[in-house]
């Protein structure tokens, strides 16, 4: 929101200096963007008067033209303009003048042999916007005009300064500059001088025909004043015009310019509609029961103000005229009634929509306008009738416009707000603050104490509220055009804290104050994060939403997205990790590991499941040179990638299982494992199916994995396995034993280490697998695998009689339950 200097102190006496208002205002809540000095865009450009205009010697397009600006001496410019002439006042740039909007400096130049001391401008040259073609002749446009050579920044109405606020969504009261106003009034105690408005109630009831009341129902409301014997063709008040050109609004006609004079002013979009245009589409005489409001039909199409086609859907809220569109509701006008310098009949159209449907018709049509982006924030209707009127006094008194008569849909209802405040709620939210006896606030004194009714009244009044006192407190009545957020008590209370500042209240903290503490939970966190990062992993973080690509049918769909692609819900984490590993290997990245803890979710019949994951990829390989490898070992294969994942959960102090897995489409039916924890499943790690590894661009050896985040928690912070047990060092010697054996294909080594285990007790300490072999020295659906087996007593030194029995009780326990062939 842009908000004019010049234009606050017509409705508002202050002299605060621009730097302490923007203070000010950012401290209540308005935050200030920026600060734009309008008169920096015609510094050294003054009112010059051109005596005398001869022909260029060398160029027959070019004039010299003597021209006095004030001094001593006229001065000689070299000029191009085809409507130059003597006799005339004129916009001169002197020599250091700076013209921004051209980013050009005006210097001493010789031009064709001509010495040229200065420039003679043009609007658009200082960046004001015209339909003026050449310089700017001031006789043409002002009767009454400057003395030659002063200053040309109160002629171009640059004598301003731009305030650009962020309007919280909560604030559209502030979408105006008599909200602004009003503003700065209370937090300054200045005095207002705000234009009148008439909220008697003239209106005639009609029924426009609305198809649905989610776009207009009895919280909302929608007007029309219909005038006559209108002439657009004058010039637009110089107070108006100035005022919309500093804040960058076009002036189009007077009529449109009055309607975005009263939106600037007083946060109220209004529309206007050429009634003769909308007799020629209807084919006969309009009356205030031929508009409506429906939602547009699949197909249809719709030509704007801007002069673009919009196809319409059954998401976009539409004005009609016997039902044929004449507007986008809340958003943009149609071309087919738009206002012209011809328009002598209009219907004033003053709304208030629903700020939802708004935003959904803004988003279909990706058009954001001043109009929605105040709709969007859910304006005041009790505002509506009174700015409609005061808009069609301002035709009638300017252009000579007839009222002939107002109308307004019969559902609107207008309601006062009043809440229950009460002084203990307003002490035991707040507190204390500082306060001074001559006034309310003394940032540098440290007397302390709480509000009191004085205190209150003051404040709120200052506000525009109507306070009647009860027992507890005060009855609130709330002023109209605070009534779309000032709605509950706490409102009230946040309001007086704002006007006060929240840094004058004492802090008030627990007593006592308790240090917080890591659960087992976020500390194995910490630690499992901690433990990617050193194992060369970097945490990303990732959307929650995603596009229809996502073709999960039980993917979780989002009821009012704001973009297609941002519609759904994740049901997994791998996919965006995937095009993470491509974007950085296609910048020339040899290696990507990433990891992130992370949600998805899913519906499940009538209900949606979050589920918490920790998830990861691995491509390429990651090292500091590549002194003393291969050059072309670009990869980790499968059982390095699986190593990394393992070192990184080892801070955990869980075991993990892997088990083969053939069953999930998107990996490596033959390299990808199921993970396993006390027996129960937490996920998988593998290398992704080539056809993914194809579409991502990735090479070959790419790993995912994906693993149940809560299980894994839980397991590391079970008391078993959180609370260490500390056992004495063994002082006994183990003893090594080896078995080879060539057993069947369909036998995994796990299920054989689990068999060699159960039958080595109790002196089996560790057995892990040491060799494997597949070639044609044996039957291609065998395989050759070697164990090493450890035997340890804590109690004694073990000797061979010791472990012959039950090393020859593993040997019989294979060759029988495997029919293994044993070799050793």
């Amino acid at each position: 929101m842009k908000v004019s200097v010049s234009w606050l102190k017509d409705l508002v006496e202050f002299n605060n200096d621009i730097d302490e208002l923007a203070e000010n205002l950012s401290m209540t809540g308005f935050e200030v963007e920026s600060i734009e000095d309008l008169s920096d865009q015609a510094k050294n450009v003054v009112i010059g008067f051109v005596d005398e205009i001869t022909s260029h010697p060398n160029a027959e397009k070019l004039k010299v033209c003597s021209v006095d600006v004030g001094l001593p001496k006229k001065i000689s410019i070299v000029c191009g303009a085809p409507n130059v002439k003597a006799g005339y006042h004129v916009l001169v740039a002197k020599v250091g003048a700076y013209l921004s909007s051209k980013s050009l400096k005006i210097k001493l130049s010789n031009l064709r042999g001509v010495e040229s001391a200065g420039m003679i401008c043009s609007l658009d040259e200082l960046g004001i916007e015209s339909s003026n073609e050449g310089i700017e002749i001031l006789e043409e446009n002002a009767t009454d005009i400057p003395p030659i050579g002063s200053n040309a920044v109160d002629y171009l109405g640059l004598n301003d300064t731009i305030i650009e606020l962020a309007i919280t969504a909560n604030r559209p009261d502030g979408m105006s500059m008599v909200g602004i106003a009003r503003e700065i009034s209370t937090i300054t105690n200045s005095k207002l001088t705000l234009p009148p408005l008439n909220h008697n109630d003239d209106f005639e009831k009609f029924e426009p025909k609305i198809v649905d009341n989610e776009t207009i129902g009895s919280d909302f409301i929608y007007s029309l004043t219909y005038i006559d014997n209108i002439d657009n063709t004058a010039k637009i008040n110089k107070s108006i015009f100035d005022k919309l050109s500093s804040l960058r609004q076009n002036c189009i006609n007077p009529v449109v310019d009055i309607t975005n004079y009263l939106m600037l002013e007083q946060g109220q979009p209004l529309h206007a509609f050429d009634a003769d245009l909308l007799e020629n589409i209807v084919g006969r005489k309009v009356t205030q029961d031929d508009f409506g409001i429906r939602n547009g039909k699949q197909g249809e199409s719709f030509v704007a103000l801007d002069k673009k086609e919009y196809e319409l859907n059954d998401n976009i809220k539409i004005i009609t005229c016997d039902d044929i569109p004449i507007a986008i509701a809340g958003v943009i006008g149609g071309n087919n009634s738009s206002v012209s310098v011809q328009t002598t009949r209009i219907w004033l159209e003053a709304a208030v929509f629903n700020p939802t449907a708004i935003r959904n018709s803004s988003r279909e049509v990706g058009l954001r306008t001043d109009a929605s982006s105040r709709y969007e924030k859910g304006i005041s209707p009790n505002m509506t009738k009174a700015v409609s009127k005061r808009a069609s006094e301002l035709i009638s008194l300017e252009l000579g416009g007839n009222i002939k008569s107002r109308h307004v849909n019969n559902e609107f209802i207008k309601r006062d707000i009043s809440v229950n405040l009460r002084m203990e709620k307003i002490n035991k939210v707040l507190g204390k603050f500082r306060r001074s006896d001559n006034n309310i606030l003394d940032k540098s004194s440290n007397t302390l104490s709480h509000l009191n009714k004085d205190d209150v009244e003051h404040l709120l009044t200052k506000l525009g509220c109507l306070l009647t006192s009860n027992s507890n407190g005060w009855n609130v009545q709330i002023p109209p055009y605070r009534s779309s957020d000032l709605t509950r008590e706490i409102d009230l209370i946040e309001e007086i804290a704002r006007l006060i500042g929240y840094d004058n209240f004492d802090s008030s903290l627990p007593d006592p104050l308790e240090p917080g503490v890591l659960t087992p939970s976020n500390l194995v966190e910490r630690r499992l994060r901690n433990s990617f990062i050193n194992n060369g992993f970097q945490e990303v973080v990732t959307s929650s939403l995603v596009g229809p690509d996502n073709t999960d049918e039980n993917a979780v769909l989002i009821k009012n997205p704001l973009l297609s692609e941002t519609s759904r819900l994740r049901t997994n984490v791998w996919d965006e990790h995937l095009k993470i590993l491509q974007r950085n290997v296609s910048f020339g990245a040899e290696g990507c590991w990433i990891f992130e803890i992370a949600k998805i979710y899913k519906k499940d019949k009538e209900k949606f499941v979050e589920r918490n994951l920790l998830a990861g990829s691995i491509t390429g390989n990651k090292r500091f040179s590549k002194w003393g490898k291969a050059s072309k070992q670009i990869s980790l294969d499968f059982f390095e990638a699986r190593g990394k994942l393992k070192q990184s959960l080892e801070v955990l102090g869980i075991e993990t299982i892997d088990k083969q897995l053939t069953d999930i489409d998107f990996m490596h039916p033959g390299r990808t494992s199921e993970l396993l924890v006390e027996g129960k499943n937490i996920g998988f790690f593998g290398q992704i199916h080539p056809s993914l590894s194809e579409k991502y661009d990735l090479i070959k050896e790419t790993y995912i994995f994906n693993l149940h985040y809560d299980s894994l928690i839980n397991a590391a912070t079970r008391k078993t396995n959180w609370i260490k047990i500390y056992q004495a060092y063994p002082t006994v010697p183990y003893m090594e034993r080896d078995i080879a054996l060539i057993h069947s294909k369909k036998y995994s080594s796990l299920e054989i280490i689990n068999l060699i285990k159960k039958s080595g007790r109790p002196f089996l300490e560790k057995v892990e697998l040491i060799d494997r072999y597949e070639g044609s020295s044996i039957h291609e659906d065998s395989v050759s695998q070697a164990f090493r087996i450890k035997y340890r007593d804590p109690k004694k030194t073990l000797v061979e009689e010791d472990i012959n029995p039950i090393h020859e009780k593993i040997r019989k326990a294979l060759k029988e339950k495997l029919n293994a062939d044993l070799r050793s």
